[in-house]
């Protein structure tokens, strides 16, 4: 008879992006961990008691978690969980809450499961830093940025630096058009698009896809919005 395989035991970081109601007291989580990537996970009876894991149970925070994962067993066993990196503040702003919520909610979708994914989950732990300090950003130009660079650590990211078609180079002063569902800029040679964004615009996209923060402007997150849940749409059907 064959060795029976153990459970192995796992400890790591996680964000939460999901919590479903299960049973009369468990909840099922959807986590992004360090270690694993993107994992669901059953929290025995945490409705049913607040001591066994307190108030980490909620998203927006950075947790310790340790998960038992059984040969077989299609979910983790959650063991223990605790705050790491609490981020109560964003709950006192609405508009923090909203961006945190819509941002957590790509990655869910986006994310393939069980595959590490250290890029989305460093853009993620900025951006709720920065949705804490509500008071210091602006919400929509921070959600924007985290897109953008979501897109890029998913192998989605935007080149607004020449066209996608034909791969002509577009001048550095050039305002050009955009169409994310194609990953780019498309010249007029080759059709154009709806979306025509300026040159500065072009430029603090270009920076944000890149991973830098603060460089987008409040007037041009309205079209990084657009640029961003089109390319989530086209890619991960992300409506």
């Amino acid at each position: 008879m064959a060795a029976r395989k153990a459970s192995a035991r796992i400890v790591t970081e996680a964000l939460l992006l999901r919590r479903v109601e299960y049973g009369e007291a468990d909840l099922v989580l959807t986590l992004l961990t360090q270690k694993l990537g993107k994992v669901s996970a059953l929290a025995r009876a945490a409705r049913k008691s607040s001591k066994r894991f307190g108030s980490a149970l909620e998203p927006m925070h950075t947790l310790a978690v340790e998960l038992d994962e059984r040969p077989g067993a299609e979910l983790f066993t959650l063991v223990e969980a605790k705050l790491s990196v609490p981020r109560a503040k964003i709950l006192a702003s609405l508009p923090a809450m909203e961006a945190a919520g819509k941002a957590l909610s790509w990655v869910r979708r986006a994310a393939p499961p069980r595959t590490p994914e250290a890029e989305p989950y460093a853009v993620l732990s900025t951006l709720l830093d920065r949705l804490a300090d509500a008071s210091q950003v602006e919400t929509a130009s921070a959600l924007a940025e985290a897109g953008l660079s979501l897109l890029a650590a998913f192998g989605w990211g935007i080149d607004f630096e020449r066209c996608v078609r034909c791969g002509r180079q577009a001048a550095a002063t050039q305002s050009a058009s955009v169409d994310a569902t194609r990953g780019g800029l498309i010249c007029r040679s080759c059709g154009g698009a709806r979306l025509r964004i300026s040159a500065a615009t072009r430029a603090h996209m270009a920076r944000a896809g890149a991973g830098e923060t603060a460089v987008l402007t409040p007037d041009d997150a309205p079209d990084a919005l657009a640029i961003v849940e089109a390319a989530l749409g086209a890619h991960a059907g992300i409506e």
